[in-house]
């Protein structure tokens, strides 16, 4: 199993931006130094939720002031961008990382991200399949066009082409049924979180791709293979003891739970979409209430390292194939996130290499 670290750039009231954006990008580079394989970032737009608002310029960072590290996105919300200009920052960012980047890509589920950028929601999946295929041959292709609902690109040269051939490794954000087997049928592995309720929603999430992609005729290896780039972020913090953990994290975690809510529900669900509204009147029920104890019994991986050990070893039991360690959340101080990030390096992953 490998280990990335995850980047929302969350801002708190006790943070200024400039200080959450500068103390994650060191963050990044610890990554490298502590030996861990991988780094991933985000893209929201709106909220202090996260600043991660540009996957491209954040990837450009982390490539400059690392060397070895793959750098992936998790993910770059599709139906936010044009999809050539994105490409072809994309393929600079490889060029410039020496071919480091992987790309996954989402389509997105937050209405205020959606009516900032002027795009109705409801066309979210229609708008994700487009940009897909154009990036997929600005990538591959010398010359394209392409003709679609929302797209029409007169033949056009997008250069520089990726370093990585015959394009950087894909990934999609997998949250419903349908867009895991989609992404089964489309023969990509999946990203997906843990951030509410217990480790079992990992084995339906499996068990619908398993079963999609023997659907689609894959073999017992080539899903094994997929299984190994599954990647699943988490949040994780290593402390000395499972008390001391607990402590140092509770007040962050809260301040996240419901920093989530409020990326995740409209303010005014009856101004949205009416197909959607359904949808986020459930999650609003569902995410209505949570205790402390139960997320530190169901969700977190917090505490020392024996007990996170132990939380990530039920993941690698369900065939997870890298954990996206979600290291800094709700604005924890940074010598800690220091403190948890060496600890989880020296005592947690020499148990998984």
């Amino acid at each position: 199993m490998r280990f990335g670290t995850y980047y929302f750039l969350q801002a708190p009231p006790s943070l200024s931006h400039p200080e959450v954006i500068h103390r994650e990008i060191e963050q990044m580079v610890w990554t490298e130094e502590l030996g861990f394989d991988s780094i991933w970032l985000t893209e929201h737009h709106f909220i202090e939720y996260g600043l991660s608002v540009s996957p491209a310029i954040l990837a450009t960072a982390a490539a400059m002031r690392t060397q070895r590290v793959r750098i992936g996105l998790a993910a770059a919300i599709l139906p936010f961008h044009d999809p050539i200009r994105l490409a072809e920052e994309l393929a600079f960012v490889d060029v410039l990382s020496g071919g480091r980047i992987d790309v996954g890509v989402g389509r997105g589920n937050r209405p205020v991200e959606f009516e900032g950028y002027r795009i109705p929601q409801i066309e979210s999946r229609e708008r994700f399949e487009e940009s897909l295929a154009i990036m997929l041959r600005a990538w591959t292709q010398e010359r394209f066009s392409f003709e679609g609902q929302h797209f029409t690109i007169p033949e056009v040269r997008v250069i520089p082409k990726p370093i990585q051939k015959p394009h950087p490794p894909l990934y999609i954000v997998c949250v419903s049924p349908d867009t895991i087997e989609a992404t089964a049928l489309r023969g990509l592995p999946m990203l997906n979180s843990i951030l509410r309720g217990p480790i079992d929603q990992l084995v339906a999430q499996r068990d619908t791709y398993v079963k999609a992609c023997k659907k689609g005729g894959r073999s017992d290896a080539e899903i094994a293979s997929l299984l190994g780039r599954w990647g699943v972020s988490r949040h994780i913090y290593v402390a000395p003891t499972d008390a001391q953990a607990q402590a140092e994290t509770r007040e962050a975690e809260m301040w996240y739970q419901e920093a989530l809510r409020r990326f995740l529900i409209p303010e005014h669900i009856e101004r949205v979409h009416p197909l959607l509204q359904p949808g986020f009147r459930t999650m609003a029920e569902r995410l209505g209430n949570i205790s402390w104890e139960q997320l530190v019994a169901e969700t977190l991986a917090i505490g020392s390292p024996d007990t996170v050990a132990a939380k990530l070893e039920e993941m690698e039991r369900l065939g997870v194939g890298e954990v996206l360690c979600w290291m800094n959340f709700g604005g924890l101080p940074q010598a800690h996130v220091r403190r948890s990030m060496e600890m989880f390096a020296r005592e947690v992953m020499p148990r998984f290499r």
